[in-house]
């Protein structure tokens, strides 16, 4: 009897460092070699006769390893105002290993309801897309390091996004790298990495016919100023923080004809403070068009406020402006707010206001834009306007709450997914990082490096055509694991 219960603790310890292993796939590692092991020595322990309690419980505490080792970071925000926050601090990583864990378990419950072997495994790979796309909406949705994201950075195989997005490659990683539980010696191991090997080539193919073209007349200038967030909103800083972005956008400004600042960083209300904006005039040459993040006066009489994106002329007359619509739980907000003992953690008196959701605005002598507010980017087929689609999309961020962590890497990979998803350039202006231009095809025109202050200047890529994702969304990648589990049910028969 001891030895069965020391036996299933070494197997639950197990399962939990195999998921956090496993978050070595993910920016800034990338290292997604570690994922044939684990996610074949997961599938081995599920393609047996279980039941679906045992499952889940296998599969949750893969998910709870992933979730905490990959998300660490999300720590260091309550570590800005550790005499509020600090006792959150483990709650919030196990809230997050709870919640990879749910997910993943549930892909494992319900893939042992199939047979054992090819069809548990062809089962698993749909459960865990599916479910994967539900995490992108469940409770306002928190899609963030799903399994198609270890491709960020190989940029042959990202190219296959622009067919079936990022869930489509959650299917073929969870598929490629857990068929060795089925045998290191059978066809479908080496079928599955010549099928990759062939995305990748198709992937680097398509780089080759599709080269970089500019929108004449543009050039951008992406401002970081990489101010401290312990700084970001103490009032006696807010002054020399607004000094030095204007610094950073005037200096050899004579080709810049659109200068762009990171999320919040105009330090007062926009709309409401006349005279202070005026001080943004300095900030363009003449004619030149400032794109910045600030919050915005919603209904003054009642405080409230919108955390959005403006764009200004050379007199600092607000010409359009967008409210970010999808607010950060707990950071922009607090859910049933009088019930829940807990408070935001951006200090401001108010919840702030949503938007009314994906726009496209319009840019002074630029083509029209879809803007997007910090982690709106993450929200794969929810980023661009089907009815009027932007030529460009501009990701205004502060990542300086996760200080020099994994992070900003993160959420850097995923805007650079969204761009290979949409056929979109993404230009996107973080207040410490990390600053970058992709264009339509995930290419890299330029960076600034996390925690150093500086700008990029660069010219605007042009849009691609509407790719087969930008067209169909989730509905590709979600149609193939449903076909699968249907074809894996009827094969049963």
């Amino acid at each position: 009897m001891k030895k069965e219960v020391k036996s299933a603790w070494g197997t639950a310890v197990l399962m939990v460092l195999s998921g956090g292993i496993s978050s070595l796939a993910f920016a800034p590692v990338y290292f997604w070699g570690v994922l044939p092991i684990t996610l074949s020595w997961l599938l081995g322990r599920l393609n047996r006769e279980i039941s679906f309690g045992k499952a889940f419980k296998i599969g949750g505490l893969f998910g709870f390893g992933l979730g905490i080792c990959s998300l660490y970071w999300i720590s260091y925000a309550l570590m800005i105002d550790e005499g509020r926050f600090m006792a959150l601090i483990l709650p919030a990583l196990i809230g997050i290993g709870l919640l990879f864990g749910l997910f993943w378990g549930l892909s494992g419950g319900l893939a042992v309801l199939f047979p054992i072997g090819y069809r548990r495994w062809l089962a698993f790979a749909a459960w865990v897309t599916l479910l994967e796309w539900v995490r992108s909406w469940f409770l306002s949705g928190f899609p963030w390091n799903l399994m198609g994201s270890v491709w960020e950075n190989e940029l042959g195989v990202l190219q296959s996004a622009s067919v079936w997005g990022v869930y489509g490659l959650s299917f073929i990683t969870i598929l490629v790298f857990s068929a060795p539980a089925l045998g290191i010696k059978k066809r479908i191991v080496w079928g599955g990495a010549i099928g990759l090997a062939c995305i990748a080539a198709m992937g680097y193919w398509r780089l080759y016919d599709t080269p970089r073209e500019d929108v004449f007349g543009v050039r951008l200038r992406i401002v970081q100023p990489n101010i401290p967030q312990t700084l970001k909103w103490q009032p006696k800083a807010a002054d020399d923080s607004l000094t030095k972005l204007i610094r950073l956008s005037r200096t050899d400004n004579a080709k810049i004809t659109h200068v762009i600042w990171p999320e919040t960083a105009v330090p007062f209300l926009v709309n409401w403070h006349d005279d202070e904006r005026l001080r943004l005039m300095s900030a363009v040459r003449q004619g030149g068009t400032l794109i910045t993040g600030g919050m915005r006066a919603v209904n003054p009489d009642e405080r409230t406020v919108a955390n959005s994106l403006f764009v200004l002329n050379d007199l600092a007359e607000i010409q359009y402006f967008y409210d970010k619509s999808h607010l950060v739980p707990f950071g922009e907000y607090v859910p049933l707010r009088g019930i829940l003992p807990l408070d935001k953690i951006v200090p401001i008196q108010s919840d702030f206001v949503a938007g009314q959701g994906v726009r496209t605005i319009r840019i002074p002598k630029a083509p029209p834009a879809g803007p997007l507010i910090c982690y709106e980017v993450i929200f794969s087929g929810q980023v661009a306007n089907k009815k009027r689609r932007p030529e460009w999309l501009i990701n205004v961020t502060n990542d300086g709450w996760y200080g020099m962590s994994a992070g900003p890497y993160q959420h850097l990979g995923m805007a650079r997914m969204r761009a290979v998803e949409e056929g979109l350039p993404v230009v996107r202006a973080a207040n410490t990082g990390i600053s970058a231009v992709f264009d339509g095809c995930g290419r890299t025109i330029g960076t600034v490096a996390l925690g150093t202050e500086g700008v990029l200047d660069t010219a605007l890529p042009r849009a691609l055509a509407p790719t087969t994702y930008a067209r169909f969304g989730a509905g590709i990648p979600v149609g193939i694991s449903l076909l699968i589990l249907l074809f894996s049910v009827r094969w049963r028969k």
